[in-house]
């Protein structure tokens, strides 16, 4: 079995007046970035490998979800993230290491809400509904794949096992 961490970058500060890939998180989004990491070890789902865009409120990001869990896990960059649409982080994903069972990608919309609903076969029907209508920041989606290599992931494979918003998590739905 293969387990896919879509991990959307959590609130930053507006791009007005600097650069896109300087932007940092807002208080707001750190806070949130721990409450969700906070609930994903509490359910003891945890990814091997963190791999991030590079942008600054995509590191930030995944270096509080790596802080805040009671194991390493190693971080990785991968500029090929940034603002990618989903058929090339569709392929990224086929071409993930099998050294990692369980995988992080840290980025951006559209492009990872629009895969984790393309790889999202099966699962609770009022999660699937929520996945595919909104995708906020700070939103994890953990999507597991019955095959024994990445390359063998295809579009609808994936069983959604967790959806996480922020909203959520703050509403006490966890």
């Amino acid at each position: 079995m293969r387990r896919l961490f879509l991990i959307r970058h959590a609130k930053a500060q507006p791009s007005i007046g600097r650069n896109d890939c300087e932007r940092t998180l807002t208080d707001r989004g750190r806070a949130d970035a721990r409450r969700v990491a906070t609930a994903l070890a509490g359910r003891r789902m945890l990814p091997d490998v963190l791999l991030h865009s590079g942008a600054a409120r995509a590191k930030e990001t995944a270096e509080i979800f790596a802080g805040a869990w009671p194991r390493g896990v190693e971080l990785q960059e991968d500029p090929a993230l940034y603002d990618a649409a989903q058929t090339m982080l569709f392929a990224r994903v086929r071409a993930l290491s099998n050294a990692h069972a369980r995988v992080g990608l840290v980025g951006h919309n559209p492009g990872l809400g629009e895969l984790a609903v393309a790889l999202a076969g099966s699962g609770a029907h009022p999660e699937l509904r929520h996945l595919a209508a909104k995708y906020p920041t700070g939103a994890v989606a953990v999507l597991d794949f019955s095959v024994r290599h990445w390359e063998d992931v295809e579009h609808n494979s994936a069983m959604l096992a967790l959806y996480l918003t922020p909203a959520e998590l703050e509403a006490g739905a966890d």
